[in-house]
């Protein structure tokens, strides 16, 4: 196990971090409510002032100055900010592009020497940045190679917003389109690190604070193992807010193997959790179920995990992930095959399910690939959509009639056991 530590606060605080910019205003006397428009202004400067190797290290550096804040109506008092903090409190180490240009891996050097990576997944449609909301992790999931780092440390919600910022300053000296997706599926359980992972969410869908940089709430995800207490105040303090649901298996007795830390919580009260955040009006959620290779990939547990969430099917959708060899745990990649029959059998149980495109697996910037291994890369692996597109469509549609078959058997099954005819018989 990862020994978990407390970072102690450095004597200057990020200036993201929105709690702790107030009370530095409060320290120096001037109004809380110069906060948003002093955000707003110098979050565009940050993102847009100099060229791509301008240096960041001062707010001098980037054109603000003292008349900037004056301009703004803050009083002389006010500039003691532009000395006692900088604009990022992180540093950005390196940016590792893979070879097709859709995904970049920064590796992000904290004040105390720790470091974190987050990744930006271009898409055609839109770009989103995957951030990390701790150092290391303490879950342990078998196949995340996150969980192999020796300690776990909190970051502070500052240089989880600098995250964000960052990116959306990369992408802007690139001259492409803006960050307008986040998902917290980076390093780190968020649920473990609750206040700052929420007071974060705030700053980044901030219009007051990040003004043209926010992003919508509905477009930030949190993905969990499965923290109940914290999912379920999730939803009184961040409602609307996107839940991703790491399950990866069907049965309790499956996820304590793969998820040593679901012995601590049962299936029930995981989806009961969830299923508080869906009563939600618009809200959804995703469940995130990583393929293993004769571990969690057979036609049962996909028939298995069809009847568990068929009940809900109108207001999830599962993301299949197909393992990364260079991950973790010994495991193997599930063949395309295999992907396909699962996605199918899900399919037929009504049930919304996408196969994730595996984007920067030779840059290890996968998802399960989060280690600080900066130097060991391995070639791209043929995706999977790459692969279905390939196939004949008689191919496609004989594994789509075996898989509807294999579902209505499993329903006609369960309509004849004595456990359904008596459930019927106390309605």
């Amino acid at each position: 196990m990862p020994k978990r530590i407390r970072r102690q606060r450095p004597e200057s605080f990020s200036f993201w971090d929105f709690p702790a910019l107030l009370q530095f205003l409060d320290s120096l006397d001037v109004k809380r409510s110069h906060a948003p428009a002093l955000l707003r202004t110098l979050a565009s400067k940050l993102v847009t002032a100099g060229g791509a190797n301008a240096d960041c290290d001062t707010w001098e550096a980037l054109g603000v100055i003292d008349e900037t804040l004056l301009d703004l109506g803050l009083p002389r008092k006010a500039c003691e900010l532009l000395t006692r903090t900088k604009p990022f409190s992180t540093r950005l180490s390196s940016a590792m592009t893979s070879s097709d240009q859709s995904t970049c891996k920064m590796v992000l050097d904290l004040w105390d020497g720790h470091k974190v990576e987050s990744v930006i997944m271009r898409h055609e449609d839109r770009t989103t940045i995957c951030v990390s909301s701790q150092v290391g992790c303490q879950m342990g999931c078998t196949f995340c190679a996150t969980g192999t780092l020796p300690i776990v440390g909190d970051l502070d919600a500052g240089e989880i917003v600098e995250q964000l910022l960052l990116a959306q300053r990369l992408e802007f000296q690139k001259g492409l389109a803006p960050v307008r997706n986040c998902v917290f599926m980076g390093m780190g359980e968020p649920l473990n690190n609750y206040d700052a992972v929420v007071s974060a969410v705030r700053s980044m869908t901030g219009l007051g604070q990040l003004g043209a940089y926010a992003l919508p709430q509905s477009r930030v995800t949190i993905s969990t193992v499965g923290v109940v207490p914290r999912m379920k105040q999730l939803v009184r303090d961040l409602p609307g807010l996107s839940l991703a649901l790491s399950l990866h298996a069907p049965t309790q007795e499956l996820r304590e193997k793969i998820v040593p830390s679901a012995k601590h919580v049962s299936m029930e009260d995981l989806l009961s959790a969830m299923d508080l955040h869906l009563e939600q009006k618009t809200a959804r959620a995703m469940i995130e179920y990583v393929l293993l290779s004769e571990e969690n990939d057979s036609d049962l547990c996909a028939t298995q995990l069809g009847k568990l969430l068929a009940p809900r099917a109108r207001k999830i959708m599962v993301n299949l992930i197909p393992y990364n060899p260079t991950a973790s745990g010994g495991f193997q990649a599930p063949k395309h095959q295999r992907v396909e029959r699962f996605q199918q059998i899900l399919a037929h149980f009504g049930i919304m399910t996408r196969v994730r495109r595996e984007m920067g697996q030779d840059i290890a910037g996968a998802c399960g690939q989060l280690a600080l291994k900066e130097s060991e890369t391995a070639e791209d692996l043929e995706d999977f959509v790459q692969w279905r597109r390939r196939q004949p469509k008689n191919s496609k549609q004989m594994v789509s009639a075996e898989c509807e078959a294999l579902v209505a058997a499993a329903l006609e099954v369960d309509a004849a056991s004595p456990l359904t005819q008596e459930k019927r018989l106390d309605r």
